[in-house]
């Protein structure tokens, strides 16, 4: 099945919370349209530094409104405070009770210092996630049961309030910046596919221009969200796609665009090497925080217990309770659930 849906920037950014004023500002990248199950790719070099979260995942339109609807979203997430690694997750369940399940895989070279092509597999019967055309988890039943509907496909840079889950926030490396070289959807043709595979390429976008019908710019924030999203702070320069974390006010970009020259060969269709590749060193754009933004990630210990505190502090409240993967609160009730180990 393939089922497009449009959303609406303006219902979204109602529900999710309009702009605040915050003294940071972040980037969120989403499709108008929405697809019931499908293949997808995307070649990144994630944006680190502690406290911020650099993603790639799936999405239903309107799973945050907590009015008993379902929640459905895939994840991939670069956690700042260590991108040696990212974060898969599934979150199911409903707004307030969400149901998730963290896994951390090793990345190598480190996400913030290589390009790799991240891959997302959503089917009736599993979800698969690869790096670099290696299976590095498959989750069949459970949850996956629960991804009903359709999904949009998103990326977002933004920093969280959530120490525990990200680290402590440090705003001296800033501006940081993800790089999306190109971006692959797949249908979910069961055995119709090249080769009797189960995926049939519906769509490539290589960024050489930015294309206003595919993609809108979220311009929005949500609770335990440190920045405000907005669209000046994603940008098409050189054939990358470009998604910026930056002191409000500073929004913009006059850096070097790093080059991917095994990603390009492998957007053109000349074969996928196994192994991750290698880019170019990028070069930082000048900033007010340039001489305190060497571009090196800097990282914090796990909670020696390796799961979450159930304290924590969100918009400069106290709050008692369970945090969710996205370091918003929710039902303790099987609080289990919602519990993240960062041993991995």
């Amino acid at each position: 099945m393939h089922l497009k849906t449009t959303l609406s920037v303006l219902a979204i950014a109602a529900v999710a919370t309009m702009a605040q004023n915050k003294a940071f500002s972040g980037a969120e990248l989403y499709t108008f349209d929405e697809y019931t199950y499908g293949k997808y790719e995307a070649r990144m070099k994630m944006a680190a530094a502690s406290g911020t979260v650099s993603s790639m995942f799936l999405y239903q339109n309107g799973s945050e409104i907590a009015d008993g609807r379902p929640w459905v979203e895939v994840d991939i997430e670069v956690l700042g405070k260590n991108p040696g690694s990212f974060q898969s997750n599934i979150i199911t369940g409903k707004a307030g009770a969400q149901k998730t399940s963290e896994k951390h895989h090793a990345v190598n070279p480190a996400a913030d210092q290589a390009f790799h092509t991240y891959g997302l597999e959503w089917t009736p019967n599993y979800v698969r996630w690869t790096v670099d055309g290696v299976e590095v988890r498959k989750t069949e039943g459970g949850q996956v049961n629960d991804l009903k509907g359709t999904q949009g496909l998103r990326f977002n840079l933004w920093s969280s309030e959530s120490a525990a889950w990200v680290g402590q926030f440090d705003e001296s490396k800033l501006p940081l910046f993800q790089f999306i070289n190109w971006v692959k959807a797949y249908k979910y043709t069961p055995g119709q596919g090249p080769n009797g595979s189960d995926f049939t390429l519906d769509w490539s976008d290589n960024f050489e221009n930015f294309d206003g019908s595919r993609w809108g710019k979220g311009d929005w924030t949500f609770e335990g969200n440190r920045v405000d999203l907005t669209d000046k702070n994603i940008y098409s320069r050189n054939g990358m796609l470009i998604l910026a974390l930056t002191r409000k006010g500073q929004e913009n970009f006059n850096g070097q665009v790093p080059q991917d020259a095994a990603g390009d060969a492998e957007f053109n269709g000349q074969g996928q090497n196994p192994q991750s590749s290698s880019s170019e060193q990028f070069n930082p754009p000048s900033s007010s925080s340039q001489e305190n933004n060497p571009f090196v990630s800097s990282s914090s210990s796990a909670d020696p217990t390796g799961i979450l505190p159930t304290r924590v502090k969100l918009q400069n409240k106290d709050i008692r309770g369970t945090v969710n993967a996205k370091g918003a609160r929710v039902n303790p009730n099987n609080k289990a659930n919602y519990q993240v180990d960062f041993n991995f």
